[in-house]
């Protein structure tokens, strides 16, 4: 078996994480999210959930939310985590996130991955270039200052075509998914309703 090769060094032609770009329309700039996005990034990560078809009763739930809020807290500023917003004359309107994930390596790849999710953009400010704006900067840090070999998303139909845009074409082993199904917080197994009760 072959010596691994060595890991590259990141590289850091600019410093992402601190700079703004001039966004797609006339008073919008594009730039890493900060702790004061938080609660917007939320709310475009529920309309995510919408537009994947989750129930308006799941995209509500305050629990999840508050989740991802401190989520967010602790992560936001993590070398491994970018989150990239448009703001429109002031307002997030826009986001997008990635991640690098130490995947173990195979004869494909042997470096780690990139992984970008929470792509939203709020109803009155699409189709005007802010969702392929983000996605760009964010793909732009995953070439400039990761050493991610393979960066991958699950797309919507309508998402479909930004993707294409930026050169993502469909795995050829699709994403296959088992829920863990756990007792409810404060209940034991046995106080856990069965399947039927649920």
């Amino acid at each position: 078996m072959a010596p691994r090769a060595p890991r590259l060094p990141r590289r850091s032609t600019r410093d992402r994480r601190r700079e703004s770009t001039p966004g797609p329309v006339e008073g919008s700039v594009i730039r890493p999210a900060t702790a004061g996005d938080i609660g917007t990034i939320v709310a475009l990560r529920a309309l995510m959930y919408e537009a994947m078809g989750a129930s308006s009763e799941e995209v509500s739930d305050i629990g999840w939310q508050q989740d991802a809020a401190r989520w967010l807290q602790l992560h936001l500023a993590d070398d491994d985590v970018r989150v990239v917003v448009a703001e429109a004359h002031g307002t997030v309107v826009s986001c997008a996130m990635g991640q690098v994930v130490d995947l173990m390596p195979g004869p494909t790849r042997r470096g780690a991955g990139g992984h970008v999710s929470n792509i939203a953009t709020f109803p009155r400010h699409r189709r005007l270039g802010f969702t392929h704006a983000v996605l760009g900067e964010l793909i732009a840090w995953f070439e400039e200052e990761t050493d991610v070999e393979v960066i991958s998303l699950n797309a919507t139909e309508v998402g479909r075509d930004i993707y294409d845009d930026y050169g993502f074409v469909e795995a050829r082993f699709p994403e296959m998914r088992r829920v863990v199904q756990r007792p409810a917080e404060g209940l034991s197994d046995e106080d856990s309703p069965g399947p039927d009760e649920a």
